[in-house]
């Protein structure tokens, strides 16, 4: 029998990855959006889901997806977590990543949150928490990617 130990093991990994990624249509069109500092999302014609990032097939009902519409930049942060250990070609750590309710949609939008202390993670974990509202940030240069939001902002709270 051998002896069990709790010690953490520890995995040298390198991650080097260049890739080209075709978007397809409706990723596309919610990409040329960001460009015009527009939200795209699409909406099932059968039961009326509203999904952004924009689907091209409903993902409750399965029907295909052809209507369209322009979002408010806003919307509710459900959950995030702040990143402590980058990696390379990534951000600066530490930063903060969330889980979006854009208004009006069925589905997360997973992006950066900005604007936030992060250094004192006691009022960054209060400002982060579940159910705060949160806006869209444009990037000063869009180039139809997803960094054309810069981040969404913790919005103040309400007296």
């Amino acid at each position: 029998m051998s002896e069990t130990s709790t010690a953490a093991l520890i995995h040298d990994v390198r991650w080097e990855i260049d890739y080209r990624v075709r978007l397809g249509r409706a990723w596309s069109r919610f990409m040329r959006g960001l460009r015009d500092r527009k939200l795209l999302a699409s909406t099932c014609d059968h039961c009326d889901r509203t999904y952004l990032p924009p689907q091209s097939y409903c993902e409750a009902c399965y029907e295909p997806i052809t209507r369209w519409q322009e979002c408010e930049p806003v919307g509710t942060l459900r959950t995030a977590t702040i990143v402590y250990q980058g990696f390379d070609g990534g951000p600066q750590a530490p930063y903060a990543v969330g889980a979006i309710e854009i208004d009006g949609t069925h589905s997360l939008l997973m992006h950066f949150v900005g604007g936030v202390d992060l250094s004192d993670v006691d009022a960054a974990r209060k400002a982060l928490r579940g159910g705060v509202r949160v806006r869209a940030v444009w990037a000063d240069e869009r180039t139809a990617a997803i960094t054309d939001i810069a981040h969404f902002a913790v919005a103040p709270a309400q007296p």
